[in-house]
């Protein structure tokens, strides 16, 4: 899409879904009921901060990206720079049928992007560093009482 030509978003909020992905994201935007642009760019909050801060100077900005493999970190750095962010489970995304049985990138962050500006989005919990260590730690432990069980039934079987 071409992006809209207008020198300032002061005071208009542009709503920003991500489809995250390892190597590169699928970013729409959109700002008044309309799509303004939708890029791919290198996974990082600080070079998303940066292309918005360029392109739409001085808009009240919200992002939203469905939860996986990543983690929080992007929503971290995020609130860091002072982009309000949402984390929102995958299922609880309303979709149509269309964007049910063409799956692909662009449609995934539109759709995102679309539901955010509508408030239709409720974000996820999301647990402060130390919690999130804590469920770590946790979650070793748990792999490391496994392996011992099956360590000693292995040995139990060759006995």
């Amino acid at each position: 899409m071409k992006k809209i030509a207008q020198d300032s978003f002061k005071g208009q909020h542009v709503f920003v879904g991500i489809d995250v992905h390892k190597k590169q994201w699928v970013v729409s935007l959109r700002c008044n009921k309309m799509e303004l642009q939708t890029v791919s760019m290198n996974p990082s909050p600080l070079e998303l901060s940066h292309f918005m801060k360029k392109h739409y100077p001085e808009g009240i900005y919200h992002t939203v990206y469905e939860a996986g493999f990543c983690g929080f970190w992007i929503h971290e750095q995020l609130i860091a720079l002072n982009i309000d962010n949402r984390v929102v489970h995958p299922q609880d995304v309303p979709t149509m049928g269309k964007e049910k049985s063409q799956k692909r990138d662009p449609i995934d962050s539109h759709k995102l992007a679309r539901e955010l500006e509508n408030g239709s989005l409720k974000g996820i919990f999301v647990p402060d560093v130390f919690h999130q260590q804590l469920r770590s730690l946790c979650r070793l432990r748990e792999k490391t009482m496994r392996e011992m069980i099956r360590l000693k039934n292995r040995i139990k079987g060759h006995l």
